[in-house]
């Protein structure tokens, strides 16, 4: 009864909503007739006084070309929109510029979407506005709006088509078709000339090459210059190896031929409110050097160029040969334009056997590190830099230090944190999952299908839900691909896609507030079940392919590839180099390693050294590089018997040593390591945003709320464990800043030499806490 009564008293207590406000974001590159249509049908419905357009500041020279003060500038001149009523933004979903302004608990907040954007918004904070049900204040909730389309078909594509083609009486006529009938000559000049240019441009670096449809597989006629050899879209393409590599590729040719090059990003669908959001995952791809968006091309859609007939087709194929082979590429049949330059890089790798490691007449020191160096970062398995296994040099730690504290590290994309699932396909039984290594056997004979995981996850909850929701939408979207397509990922159930479920009534630490399913690269496996190989660029691939049939916007969720992010560039980040390098250099001189030294070499002569002054009697060699490999590498081939230690007392010492306190010193040493880099992380995550979580204060707010909670209801347990590793895991948190540094985002994934790792901040921390209190 008391609860009801709280509630109850809480309810009297509560503010009405006295104000609503409606936010029209997007791009408006440019604002046109359509745009304003919608202005207009708001305007009538929600009263002229409610009624926001926010928009960016963000340009780009292709498809963004317009600054905020410009696109102010059409809207009230072209449309006579009101100066404060016109608002730069920097996020749609969360445009605090504009509701800021209002007071947080009785201001409504309604975004406004098209009737394409329906289903995009979802979780606990969005909801569908309802006249009757606006009833909480925008720090609690916000409505979605879904306004009618007008403008007679008019979209941005289309504006900027008849802006900036034909002659100068053509693009008057279509002025006026763009702005109702309305001429103005200044702003008609300053507009078509700027996109004249732009367009000019393209068209003459374009003029070289027939562009060709990359859905025709069977075409002999084709090239890849970005993405894959298979001709199926990968989004943005990596041929070269990485975006530095790429991009010299594309300048070196362009300029070896007399082209210009025009650089790029790739965005989404131009009228969306999405495309001009910071975090949107499609505009941090730096796309393909042979542009598209030319006539309404889909940017993803063009990767592939008809070079014969071409007169400057052995110049290209010269060159492009040259640079392959100085980066390290192998060339295969491009003479006759019909393949591709392919990463050799990728084929799948089989690490050798400890018998083909461990070689007769080797030393014990040499075995260890043959073992660490073969064995490491296997099939994309995301490790911390400072992990044992990778044995990156104290050289390698200070130059990732370095390029993440100035942004710099390659190919980052944002670590979600959601539900593990790996899928694949079979044309006999449609999708299925795998949860354990009898799944994955014989192309996922006995793998689950739909309605294995609906009865694996059955009672589960919010899980429940999660898994179920995501394995009917992923079949929707896969089963709409062509045979070929599906193939070319999933291997007919020999290879397996890694996602994550990310859903709001299963959340882990981070509530991002919307349903998402994203894909993280595939494991092919042989007919055991053993991992033979991964590649990562095919989640980008599945997604790209998705998208391009528009499966990507399902029922439930809204799938994708791995959410690319923009690291952070700032002085005062660059700043704390010389801390953080001079905390690993300290680590480094207590045995005096130089940079070409491994973290294994540290963890060796540290456990040498103890061996050494703790054993209760002289060791020979073998015994004591036995409990070092065993000590510091987690080792157990080498056993703790008489055989192995004839001394009693070693051997006794021994025991209780690996029983006692082994496990603690060695967690102690990799402390040392993993307090830089989880302060490295902090730090830069601090600067960012999540590209994903739709309302980051919120979430922040969330997250510390259930820290506070958790920490009182161990405490109140009594329980001399948990209160133990809360205290642990507080200290941890205090390294890296404490409760400041918790931010709506798990961490970074990032590529250094042609492996992935992962840089997290306060999260590790809050996750183990919170975790406290469900096992």
């Amino acid at each position: 009864m008391g609860e009801i009564i709280k509630q109850w008293v809480k309810e009297i207590l509560t503010e009405d909503i006295k104000k609503e406000v409606v936010v029209y974001a997007g791009r408006f590159q440019p604002f046109h007739r359509g745009h304003y249509d919608s202005y207009q049908h708001l305007v009538k419905r929600f009263g002229k006084d409610n009624v926001y357009i926010g928009t960016s500041d963000k340009t780009d020279k292709i498809k963004s070309p317009f600054k905020f003060k410009e696109k102010k500038m059409i809207m009230m001149k072209m449309f006579g929109i009101p100066s404060n009523k016109i608002v730069q933004i920097k996020n749609p979903y969360a445009p605090k510029e504009i509701i800021g302004k209002f007071d947080k608990d009785t201001t409504a907040f309604i975004t406004v979407v098209g009737e394409k954007d329906r289903y995009r918004l979802k979780g606990k904070y969005f909801e569908p506005y309802h006249p009757d049900k606006i009833e909480k204040g925008y720090d609690e909730k916000g409505y979605v709006y879904v306004t009618p389309s007008g403008g007679g078909g008019m979209s941005g594509t289309k504006a900027r088509e008849l802006l900036s083609k034909g002659t100068e009486d053509q693009k008057k006529a279509g002025f006026k078709q763009v702005y109702n009938g309305k001429f103005d000559p200044k702003i008609f000049k300053f507009i078509t000339d700027r996109l004249t240019k732009i367009y000019g441009k393209m068209e003459r670096f374009l003029s070289t090459f027939d562009m060709v449809d990359l859905i025709n597989e069977s075409s002999s006629t084709k090239v890849s210059i970005g993405g894959n050899s298979q001709g199926v879209d990968d989004g943005p393409g990596f041929t070269y190896g990485n975006s530095k590599t790429y991009k010299k590729v594309g300048d070196d040719a362009a300029e070896a031929l007399g082209w210009e090059v025009v650089d790029y990003i790739l965005g989404t669908d131009e009228d969306s409110i999405y495309a001009d959001d910071e975090r949107s995952i499609e505009d941090k791809y730096p796309v393909s050097y042979f542009p598209s968006g030319i006539d309404g091309l889909d940017s993803q859609s063009i990767r592939y160029i008809d070079l014969k007939g071409n007169s400057a087709y052995k110049t290209w194929a010269k060159h492009i040969t040259n640079v392959a082979t100085t980066v390290g590429y192998k060339l295969i049949d491009f003479l006759d334009a019909e393949e591709s330059i392919e990463d050799t890089k990728d084929a799948p790798v089989t690490a050798p056997s400890p018998e083909e490691r461990l070689k007769d007449g080797d030393d014990e020191k040499t075995k260890i590190h043959e073992g660490l160096i073969t064995e490491g970062g296997a099939y994309g398995h995301m490790n911390h830099p400072f992990d044992i296994e990778m044995n990156l040099t104290f050289g390698d730690l200070k130059t990732i230090i370095r390029n993440a504290l100035n942004g710099n590290l390659e190919f980052a994309r944002e670590k979600t944190d959601g539900q593990a699932l790996a899928i694949s396909w079979r044309d006999d039984k449609g999708l299925i999952a795998a949860r354990n290594k009898g799944h994955l056997k014989n192309s996922g004979e006995n793998a689950l299908d739909i309605s294995g995981v609906a009865s694996k996850f059955q009672g589960r909850g919010g899980l429940t839900d999660a898994y179920n929701f995501a394995m009917k939408d992923l079949s929707d979207a896969i089963k709409g691909l062509s045979k070929a397509q599906r193939d070319k990922i999933f291997k007919q159930g020999s290879s397996f896609m890694n996602l994550e479920v990310i859903y709001p009534t299963s959340v882990n630490v981070i509530p991002y507030g919307q349903p998402l399913l994203i894909f993280h690269g595939t494991m092919d496996y042989d007919e055991n079940g053993k991992a033979i190989g991964a590649d990562t660029s095919s989640a980008r691939t599945l997604a790209g392919m998705i998208k391009q049939i528009n499966k990507d916007v399902q029922n439930n969720y809204t799938i994708q590839g791995p959410p690319v992010t923009e690291l952070p560039k700032s002085k005062n980040l660059s700043s704390l180099q010389s801390k953080f390098e001079g905390q690993l250099k300290k680590i480094q001189s207590e045995f005096k390693l130089k940079d070409s030294d491994g973290v294994a070499d540290y963890h060796q002569a540290w456990w040498e050294d103890w061996v050494e002054k703790n054993s209760p009697s002289q060791l020979d060699n073998k015994a004591k590089m036995g409990l070092v490999k065993r000590w510091a590498f987690f080792d157990k081939g080498f056993r703790l018997d008489k055989k192995n230690i004839t001394d009693s007392d070693v051997l006794d010492w021994a025991k209780k040593t690996d029983k006692q306190d082994h496990s603690k010193m060695a967690k102690q040493n990799l402390r040392k390591f993993e307090d830089i880099f989880l302060g490295v992380g902090a730090e830069v995550l601090s600067f960012m945003s999540s590209v994903i979580t739709v309302n980051p204060d919120k979430a922040i707010r969330d997250m510390k709320k259930r820290l506070d909670t958790t920490i009182k209801d161990v405490q109140k347990s009594g329980d001399v464990k948990k209160i133990e590793k809360l205290r642990t895991e507080l200290e941890r948190l205090s390294v890296v800043g404490g409760k400041d540094k918790i931010v709506p985002n798990e961490g970074i994934v990032f590529v250094y030499k042609g492996n992935t790792y992962k840089l997290t901040g306060a999260f590790a921390s809050l996750n183990q806490i919170l975790g406290l209190m469900y096992f």
